[in-house]
């Protein structure tokens, strides 16, 4: 797997690509090219990716990412069922830790995205919130730097 990379304002059209897949309208958001431009722009944002050739295999944007805890607000990959989502948001949390004075990271999955929920899970993540909307699950760096 490649390195996990900061995204540009130049990605921004193979995020939409990928964010718009068949089958990702159910479990994750799509930004307007505008609402992308205006995250890419605040000081509480930041884009990561696996870039794959001239494209992105996968992306994850953080928000609140000078907050106590930082919110993962969406994690996509181009082809799934390889392995590349559990990798991508893996190094994800790990580069939260690593580059952030953040104590946990939190995120949000909804009803039906059981795959999701189940790396979620595996990893360390607790839930600590639920609605109709979905569920809110937590990790701190405490506990993710224990997890095997």
């Amino acid at each position: 797997m490649a390195a996990l990379v900061p995204l540009t304002t130049a990605d921004i059209a193979e995020v939409m690509r990928i964010e718009r897949l068949p089958g990702y309208d159910a479990f994750i958001g799509q930004f307007s090219e505008a609402e992308h431009e205006a995250q890419f722009a605040s000081p509480d944002a930041r884009y990561l990716g696996y870039r794959q050739g001239d494209g992105l295999a996968g992306f994850v944007i953080v928000q609140e990412f000078t907050a106590p805890t930082a919110l993962l607000r969406r994690i996509a990959v181009d082809k799934t069922g390889r392995g590349t989502g559990s990798a991508l948001f893996r190094a994800a949390v790990d580069w939260i830790f690593a580059n952030t004075a953040a104590e946990g990271v939190s995120l949000h999955v909804r009803p039906g995205n059981d795959r999701a929920r189940h790396v979620y899970l595996r990893e360390g993540f607790t839930p600590y919130f639920s609605d109709e909307t979905g569920d809110k699950l937590a990790v701190s760096r405490e506990v993710w730097a224990t997890r095997a």
